[in-house]
């Protein structure tokens, strides 16, 4: 009994503070919050820069197996659309002690041709990312269309389906 008188106030104010957290899907329908990202070659990409384009923000890291198993996808959307204006970046964000190194690596290593940014921690606590990867689907007036976390089997399709609806 008397864990249960420790336990339930615990409970219900972990419960009001998750309640009121908002994360990313609170944003679908909003427009995605002032950012400013440099790319892994050193250009600035924000929402001025991205004016008039529908694009879809990958948030991601090099120690997190779900959004390397995402970013194929990526480059296929980034393959397939690309030439119809939608911008597909690779959101480095979360990175662990080194691995900022590492994430500038990896789309050389693999070929990936979309843009990849840094500097992402901002815009990602104004949305309340807490899992990656987190990807978001933004048409060209720069409202969110769509958020989905993780990677699944049938995420490819759904992505690209998201993606061809931006367009």
């Amino acid at each position: 009994m008397k864990i249960l008188r420790w336990v339930l106030p615990v409970a219900l104010v972990y419960g009001a503070f998750a309640y009121g957290q908002k994360g990313p899907e609170s944003f679908v329908g909003k427009t995605v919050p002032t950012f400013k990202s440099k790319t892994f070659d050193g250009k600035t990409v924000s929402n001025k820069t991205l004016k008039g384009k529908p694009y879809i923000l990958d948030f991601w890291a090099t120690w997190c197996g779900p959004c390397k198993a995402a970013s194929p996808t990526m480059q296929a959307i980034h393959q397939k659309y690309a030439s119809k204006g939608l911008v597909v970046i690779g959101a480095d964000i979360l990175e662990e002690s080194g691995g900022l190194a590492i994430a500038k690596k990896y789309p050389k290593e693999h070929k990936y041709t979309y843009t990849f940014t840094t500097g992402n921690e901002p815009l990602g606590e104004k949305l309340g990312i807490t899992g990656i990867p987190c990807i978001m689907f933004v048409d060209k007036n720069g409202k969110v269309k769509a958020v989905r976390t993780g990677f699944l089997k049938d995420s490819p399709a759904d992505f690209d389906k998201l993606a061809q609806s931006l367009l």
